[in-house]
């Protein structure tokens, strides 16, 4: 049975958030709590090397269109939510900075096969601001590449950069609430308070709202 793109990203997205869940699940299960605690991990985030490491880390990656989005889920371990937030922000405010100048100024053979990317084409067709946002805030966002995507098709940097931090400063925090109540959880039913619950909501409409966005952009671009 042939399925159609949208049918093959509905059935990634349900399958990745089911293995999410079940990883939740299976660490709350297990008593690895007892020995990876929030207070644990939080002593790790202390050490101020930590929030440059992450922030450097984040900006080499994205410099090469390379995949950081990892480090949403690492950095609420280590920090609080609002701190979480702030060192991704500042992670993705260089990463895009510097892949955006790459792309647009600097430029070679690696940067050129991106020209043509699909990524590249949604940019230039719709790179409004709230088109921008919505594009950094889905779940599971190509960062790398739309980063590459608006130096070559010449988006005002300033707009770019600032619907960047936007999106990426509520979708961080969010990840962060979920993350550190449920690490911090001693059950399931502490873990699944009104923090937590209202994040995973949140997050659940950021993916449907992406899921039909995706689905009328690769309409507009094909």
């Amino acid at each position: 049975m042939n399925l159609t793109e949208n049918q093959r990203l509905r059935i990634k997205s349900t399958l990745s958030v089911t293995v999410l869940a079940l990883l939740l699940l299976l660490f709350l299960l297990s008593g690895l709590r007892e020995q990876v605690s929030l207070e644990n991990l939080r002593s790790l985030g202390s050490n101020p090397w930590t929030a440059a490491l992450i922030i450097i880390t984040m900006a080499g990656a994205w410099t090469f269109a390379l995949p950081a989005s990892v480090f949403f889920f690492i950095t609420p371990l280590l920090f609080s939510p609002l701190v979480a937030a702030l060192v991704i922000c500042a992670g993705s405010a260089a990463g895009t900075t510097m892949g955006y100048v790459a792309a647009r100024f600097v430029g070679g053979p690696w940067v050129e096969r991106f020209r043509e990317h699909r990524v590249t084409r949604l940019v230039r067709t719709h790179s409004s601001f709230a088109s921008l946002f919505a594009i950094r805030i889905f779940p599971s966002s190509p960062h790398g590449f739309i980063n590459y995507g608006a130096g070559l098709a010449e988006v005002p940097l300033g707009k770019f950069l600032s619907a960047t931090l936007l999106a990426v400063g509520i979708k961080a925090y969010l990840y962060a609430v979920a993350i550190a109540n449920s690490i911090g959880a001693a059950s399931i039913t502490e873990a699944l308070n009104w923090q937590t619950v209202a994040a995973l909501v949140a997050l659940a409409a950021l993916g449907v709202a992406g899921h039909v966005v995706q689905r009328r952009w690769n309409v507009g671009i094909q």
